[in-house]
């Protein structure tokens, strides 16, 4: 492509392909919105701390070191991810016109396109489990990109995507490139896959389970399983993420977090005023590990 087949289709994107309706607008725009529609409704409910929503929160038994970053340092560094993330997409539109187009078929059922986002977000989770076990296993990498995303010792909805910029840029950003094309999707389907994806690593850094978090029983990768990759007992278990644990099972990177937090029924009980309920569990689960 010459420059000013470069320059054409440049103002072919912005002036057409990025109006509101178009496949294209989704991508762009739809991902981040969904992010922080996702993270807000969980920032809510820590502010509003409700008793009924409380008790299912994620508490380690033993809780570890806290954060060591600010609220507003995560936020913005989110937000320059998702713009580094919407340039990227912006420039695969423009270096590759067909990007929407070539697997868009209106004849597909949809059956095929269901079929298209289960490969997708297995295509997406091999990626991210290769790209963070790298991170973990690499001493340099660790101390270098990887270690600002665990510098959330306890992590929370916001801080989802609060990653270095480089390792944003691989696991995620090009992440859903290399998801787009080596699963074969369409825009529409690609957009629907990406905002799901979006709300899940959300759900799964919100540390709640039931009700407030519906997503947390449909996936044997949750908030619980992610949490306790977070705490130093499983900082290199369960790399996977973020739909399914099968590459952890497979090469022995699982680790069951049942038993590390508190249950539902403990913490009732906490706020009832009855703090021996917790103990009482302490001393269960530390003869268990006996």
């Amino acid at each position: 492509m010459d420059s000013s087949a470069l320059w054409t289709q440049v103002v072919h994107v912005f002036s057409d392909r990025l109006r509101p309706g178009n496949p294209e607008f989704g991508l762009v725009f739809y991902l981040p919105i969904a992010y922080w529609v996702a993270a807000g409704f969980y920032e809510l409910l820590d502010w509003m701390r409700l008793p009924f929503t409380e008790k299912y929160k994620l508490n380690r038994r033993e809780p570890g070191k806290g954060n060591m970053i600010t609220h507003r340092q995560v936020i913005f560094r989110v937000l320059l991810q998702q713009l580094i993330q919407t340039t990227l997409t912006v420039a695969v539109m423009i270096l590759d016109p067909d990007m929407c187009g070539r697997c868009a078929d209106s004849s597909k059922n949809l059956l095929q396109r269901v079929s298209r986002f289960i490969l997708g977000m297995y295509v997406m989770d091999t990626w991210q489990y290769w790209i963070h076990r790298i991170m973990h296993t690499s001493p340099f990498l660790y101390k270098h990109l990887h270690s600002v995303h665990h510098s959330l010792m306890i992590p929370y909805a916001s801080g989802a995507l609060y990653n270095s910029i480089l390792e944003g840029l691989l696991l995620d950003s090009l992440g859903g490139v290399v998801t787009h094309y080596v699963a074969g999707l369409d825009c529409q389907t690609a957009t629907y896959l990406f905002i799901f994806a979006n709300i899940k690593t959300v759900a799964d850094h919100s540390n709640y389970r039931g009700p407030a978090n519906p997503l947390h029983g449909l996936f044997p990768n949750c908030a619980a399983y992610h949490d306790i990759h977070h705490d130093v007992r499983g900082i290199k278990m369960n790399f996977s993420q973020p739909f399914f644990t099968h590459w952890d099972w497979l090469l022995s990177t699982f680790l069951d977090p049942a038993g590390m937090h508190f249950t539902v029924e403990e913490q009732v009980e906490k706020q009832k005023g009855h703090p021996s309920a917790i103990a009482t569990g302490e001393n269960a689960e530390s003869k268990k590990a006996r």
